[in-house]
């Protein structure tokens, strides 16, 4: 049996602007249709505007195992589909690839000769079977309906921190937050509130319950994740402004671009925590183990709160890591924790007020193994989730032993809910909770100086957490409302409990024009 080429007066021209839009088309599809087979496979609790945000940002700090899983399982693959099928497609035109049996027998093999009508009705075949799994996947119905229906809700009720009556304590207390990378209250057992059939988190279950935390329920549940609040950027500006990260396009008057060119602010218009504790004399630092350039978080707490930055790149120069050290994103939690001890005692020496913000990353999906993490579990997530846990129960308790402590409020949260999928379907999570959210985001408040009305059977999402935290420092702030979060220490209802999840999450989810015109302009 041989290959030859043969003469085929069948083979027809096709308009060559109908090829190049059909490649362009099956090049797209077939990222789109692998994307969606890996996403499946791999993540939950992502959303289509998430999705959009990260393909706008720049690369830089992109965990390096993520971008490699991403480059073999998605773009090789449709690499090489897309060069066999401009090899079908584009063979010598008037040519037929054939194969000659030892008979002489000529059996035609290739080339694709489809006409225009019938690749266009296959290339929208192809797209009607992808488009439910990735609607249901990124909700994209969903997001194309808020684009095109406007909401007043944002104008209504958004209440500017700049315009609040807001008094410090005469003694003003230092704040550390610590935002464990999407922790959550679902990593507990049933018995405490969560979902797994073991509590992944026994030393953050007692963080709750020797200290404050505020819940869904009369066990220990956590905050609601509101939409455009679910990934790491959007989850920090949720929690420290009381609004949602939305998407917008860049124009000439000085908006934030996420949509497509470069960032050069974050909601100029709106103020922040940090803006609020720089105002009133505090020194203001962040740290994270991971590049901090890395979604736009430089930018944002550079011009909220003029904060000090410590990350992967100052953590190898102080000598936390040796040279060309990378694990994960960067440094593993257990270094950071380290670090971020020999920052606060240095604080501490200074005698200024100060906030410090932690941002941890071994539990970002898949899971970052440590020294430190424990033997068993089959599954890497579940095994470094234990480890966190005790991770930051150890760190609070060596923040209980400095002088700063009596002084200080610490504030422990979850920045979003995990994006992984298999560890929750083998560890036992069921699929929805009263029908709201999928999964509750974890806090607790530690030597608050302030007391709850009530913890219990509310219903919030992880934007209260504003005018919460600056509560827990013994801030008062009149009307108990920020942005849109509201102060759960007090009486004063949610906009949840207002409105209710649904409702509240459908107008929340619709484009603002307050949102576009007011808070994305200086």
């Amino acid at each position: 049996m041989k290959i030859g080429l043969y003469s085929s007066e069948a083979a027809k021209k096709q308009p060559v602007v109908f090829a190049v839009l059909g490649c362009v088309l099956v090049l797209v599809m077939l990222v789109l249709t692998l994307g969606c087979i890996w996403a499946v496979s791999s993540y939950d609790n992502i959303s289509l505007e998430e999705v959009l945000f990260y393909l706008s940002m720049p690369l830089q700090g992109t965990s390096r195992e993520f971008t490699h899983t991403l480059i073999l399982r998605v773009f090789i693959p449709a690499g090489v589909l897309f060069v066999l099928f401009l090899a079908a497609l584009f063979f010598p035109r008037g040519k037929d690839l054939c194969l000659i049996t030892k008979k002489g027998r000529r059996i035609r093999l290739l080339p694709l000769r489809i006409p225009a009508g019938a690749g266009a009705a296959l290339l929208l075949l192809w797209a009607a079977v992808i488009f439910p799994v990735g609607d249901r996947l990124l909700g994209i119905r969903e997001f194309v309906d808020s684009r095109i229906h406007q909401s007043r809700l944002i104008e209504e009720r958004y209440v500017d921190p700049a315009k609040t009556a807001i008094t410090f304590p005469a003694k003003k207390r230092n704040l550390i937050t610590i935002y464990v990378e999407s922790a959550e209250s679902t990593n507990q057992d049933v018995a405490n509130g969560g979902r797994m059939k073991d509590n992944y988190i026994p030393e953050m279950t007692q963080l709750m319950r020797e200290n404050l935390t505020f819940s869904q329920s009369e066990l220990f549940e956590g905050a609601a994740v509101a939409p455009a609040c679910g990934w790491t950027i959007a989850g920090l500006i949720a929690q420290t402004a009381g609004l949602p990260l939305k998407l917008f396009r860049y124009d000439d008057d000085g908006a934030v671009d996420n949509m497509g060119g470069d960032i050069t602010q974050f909601l100029p218009g709106a103020t922040m925590l940090g803006d609020l504790l720089k105002d009133a004399g505090y020194r203001t630092v962040f740290m994270c183990g991971s590049d901090f350039d890395f979604g736009g978080r430089r930018r944002l707490y550079s011009k909220h709160g003029a904060y000090e930055i410590y990350d992967y790149y100052s953590a190898i120069e102080d000598g936390i890591a040796p040279e060309e050290y990378y694990y994960g994103w960067g440094i593993e939690d257990l270094r950071l924790y380290g670090y971020a001890k020999e920052v606060l005692l240095r604080l501490q020496q200074d005698g200024q007020p100060f906030h410090f913000g932690l941002l941890t990353v071994d539990t970002h999906y898949p899971g970052w193994l440590c020294d430190q993490c424990p033997e068993g579990d089959g599954n890497t997530l579940g095994r470094v989730i234990r480890c966190s846990s005790k991770q930051v129960y150890d760190f609070v308790e060596w923040c209980k032993q400095q002088d700063f402590y009596e002084n200080t409020t610490i504030v422990v949260t979850g920045d979003h809910a995990s994006m992984d999928k298999s560890f929750y379907e083998e560890a036992g999570d069921s699929d929805k909770h009263n029908g709201t959210t999928e999964r509750f985001v974890y806090n607790a408040f530690i030597n608050s100086a302030a007391e709850p009305v009530e913890t219990q059977n509310r219903k919030f999402t992880t934007l209260d957490f504003f005018p919460t935290v600056m509560a827990a420092m013994g801030c008062e702030i009149k009307g108990n409302r920020l942005g849109l979060g509201t102060n759960l220490f007090s009486s004063e209802q949610t906009l949840s409990e207002e409105m209710g999840y649904e409702a509240f999450f459908a107008e929340l989810n619709r484009k603002s024009l307050f949102y576009d015109s007011k808070l994305l302009r200086n």
